[in-house]
């Protein structure tokens, strides 16, 4: 698996929402990836019984993945 950081947000929204780096991981690789508009970064969101987890990463020169955000929200 290519390299992955969290930033100091991430890990305090991962901390807030009372989300493992296992339940984070688990989302960036199998969720539903969109890049983002600007072209620089992307979200991946991964749909789970009653919720969805959200991760934004962008990748830097070297290829390695900076989760710079996290959020989990109840599924309608």
């Amino acid at each position: 698996m290519a390299k992955v950081q969290f930033s100091g947000k991430a890990i305090k929204k991962m901390e807030d929402s009372n989300l493992s780096e296992k339940k984070v991981l688990d989302a960036y690789k199998g969720g539903d990836e969109q890049k983002w508009s600007n072209g620089k970064g992307f979200n991946s969101v991964k749909k789970y019984p009653g919720y969805e987890i959200g991760v934004a990463y962008f990748k830097n020169d070297e290829g390695t993945s900076i989760i710079t955000s996290v959020w989990k929200r109840k599924r309608r």
